[in-house]
């Protein structure tokens, strides 16, 4: 049986639009191989904006002519003069890796540098953006036992060196996780790591060390946010006792807090996203840290621990930032809230008061206008027996009735009407009171 693959094309349904490039972001970024010994050089420089892209493409086209046609991928490779070089484009910044496996030194040379001089003079400082991270691992074969520490000291100046054994006892690290000469170094003892199991162990090395860096880009921001956020819950705590003592308006309260909530909301927009960065570049430093796969290696402090013990206090520090300029927005909200309700309450009790009054007004109108009709009956009463005893007269004379009789029969009737009119008049006098 043939084990060739087949070239029979499959009648396949459409496919999305995305899915080849979905499939193949498992391999976006492959390990490089790397042999001991071997050397490798990473750095990382921070991305400014998409028009940087061209720029690190046409400054890779001065080794390889045709790297300008990998415009969109995310990453290029190309040989220079015996070296490997990888670049990647991340969504933050840029690496640029460039491995060598001809150095042939002692230990005493074991972070020389000499083998980078094939490049073209200036061309790693002239490299687009600002560097971040600059990462040099040494890879050097070692058949037996590491060297003791004391003998890998004064590699790294004399300073505290930690590591320990990684890829389950495979290989041993040691580093300072210092800066010198702007580059922090790691070195790596092959006891048993083939090329491909090398490449991986050093390029998460790398990783450790870049997103470390990435991580920590929030830490002075956190510093400085630390202090505005004293500051700004100090002036909540003042508007919240103003607001409790009724000591001011609810107007000048509401401008005040809106002033604030405006500051917080801003610092939120500015650095939300750096914030989140960190949580997310220090998750990545966790797994890259699992996946060396950690042996303890006696009269060492592992480099784990030392992580722990550094970095993880840095982070927790900016998450515990975010958190409280997060809990801070929401502290304001509620306050914005409750000013909100007791202007609404106030203004429903201003507005009962007004319906109230307006509902005085117009009994009291009505009650006038209901005297007003009764003063009018009582002059038209008055009026209309006049004028009755007026019409009458002619008439009782000649019947040869006397009209002073006349008149004193109308006068009861004159009067009666007068007090009914009158008691209604007292009625509504004495409600309206």
């Amino acid at each position: 049986m043939s084990l060739l693959p087949s070239t029979q094309t499959l009648p396949l349904p459409r496919e999305l639009p995305q899915r080849q490039r979905l499939a193949d972001e498992l391999h976006a970024r492959p390990f490089e191989t790397l042999a001991s010994p071997g050397r490798v050089l990473s750095v990382a420089t921070l991305r400014a904006g998409a028009a940087q892209d061209a720029q690190c493409l046409a400054h890779l086209a001065e080794l390889d002519p045709a790297a300008p046609d990998a415009m969109g991928t995310t990453h290029v490779r190309l040989q220079w003069r015996g070296l490997r070089i990888k670049w990647e484009r991340h969504t933050e910044f840029f690496s640029l890796s460039i491995f060598c496996e001809r150095s042939e030194h002692g230990m005493g040379g074991t972070f020389d540098t000499g083998w980078l001089d094939v490049l073209p003079s200036g061309w790693l400082a002239r490299l687009p953006g600002e560097m971040v991270s600059a990462t040099l691992v040494a890879l050097q074969p070692c058949a037996g036992e590491p060297p003791h520490v004391r003998e890998v000291a004064p590699l790294f100046g004399g300073e505290p060196v930690v590591g320990n054994r990684i890829a389950d006892g495979a290989a041993t690290v040691m580093t300072d996780l210092r800066t010198v000469d702007g580059v922090t170094r790691f070195l790596v003892f092959d006891h048993r790591l083939n090329r491909r199991r090398a490449g991986r162990t050093v390029q998460r090395l790398v990783e450790i060390d870049t997103y470390r860096m990435m991580a920590l880009l929030s830490l002075p921001l956190a510093a400085r946010r630390m202090g505005e956020l004293g500051a700004e819950e100090s002036q909540l705590a003042s508007l919240m006792e103003r607001f409790r003592g009724a000591a001011d308006g609810d107007e000048a309260l509401l401008a005040e807090l809106v002033s604030l909530a405006a500051r917080v909301e801003q610092a939120l927009a500015d650095h939300g996203a750096r914030f989140s960065a960190t949580r997310a570049y220090a998750g990545i430093v966790d797994r890259r840290m699992a996946e060396l796969r950690e042996v303890l290696l006696p009269g060492l402090q592992p480099l784990s621990e030392f992580l722990d013990r550094r970095f993880r206090p840095a982070v927790d520090s900016c998450a515990a930032t975010a958190a409280r300029q997060a809990e801070l927005s929401g502290r304001i909200a509620r306050a914005a809230q409750l000013l909100q309700t007791r202007s609404e309450v106030e203004r429903e009790r201003q507005n009962q008061a007004l319906l109230a009054s307006l509902d005085r007004r117009q009994g009291m109108q009505l009650r006038l206008q209901e005297t007003v009709e009764g003063l009018s009956v009582i002059a038209m009463s008055y009026y209309g027996v006049g004028l009755a005893g007026y019409a009458l007269k002619p008439l009782a004379k000649m019947a040869g009735i006397n009209e002073v009789w006349v008149v004193g029969a109308l006068v009861p009737v004159v009067v009666g009407v007068v007090m009914w009119n009158l008691r209604r008049l007292r009625r509504h006098l004495a409600s309206a009171h």
